[in-house]
């Protein structure tokens, strides 16, 4: 009995797939540790595509491109410490250079009571998804677009 055949084998060896899967994973940590971090150079130059766009439908926003997205998350986070998690990635690789992921997560922000969130939260936790698009560019593989969708939010106020 043969190899069933996957969504993968025409165009990649099992090796090649399993690599992108990888590097894939190492791109969303990556994405976690420069966000927490607010190393934002990090953020722009090792996770994002250039035309990279992210969407929050809760909040009602969807910024693009990357350098005003960034510039945007980076204001929103001055003051803020936070916490990501991604966990039990789905990856499809859909061609050598394209992919798609969904990352169950949580996040717990944390703002001082002098820059609450929505001005009156200083602690939100959150449980949900991330919806993602990939691409394979000459110095890796990039986020094309992420949406963020909430299952649960947890909001603290300002005592």
């Amino acid at each position: 009995m043969g190899q069933p055949k996957t969504q993968w084998s025409d165009h990649m060896t099992p090796v090649e797939y399993l690599t992108a899967v990888h590097e894939i994973e190492q791109l969303k940590a990556r994405y976690f540790y420069g966000y927490d971090h607010k190393d934002w150079t990090f953020w722009r130059n090792e996770v994002w595509a250039p035309d990279g766009r992210l969407e929050v439908p809760e909040m009602g926003m969807t910024l693009e491109p990357r350098d005003a997205m960034i510039a945007w998350v980076a204001e929103q986070a001055a003051d803020q410490v936070s916490v990501h998690h991604g966990h039990t990635p789905i990856i499809e690789i859909v061609s050598p250079t394209e992919a798609t992921g969904i990352w169950a997560m949580e996040d717990r922000l944390y703002r001082s009571k002098e820059h609450p969130l929505n001005g009156d939260t200083h602690f939100v936790l959150g449980f949900g998804h991330y919806h993602e698009r990939y691409v394979k560019l000459a110095v890796g593989w990039r986020i094309l677009s992420t949406r963020l969708t909430r299952l649960r939010t947890v909001y603290e106020k300002v005592m």
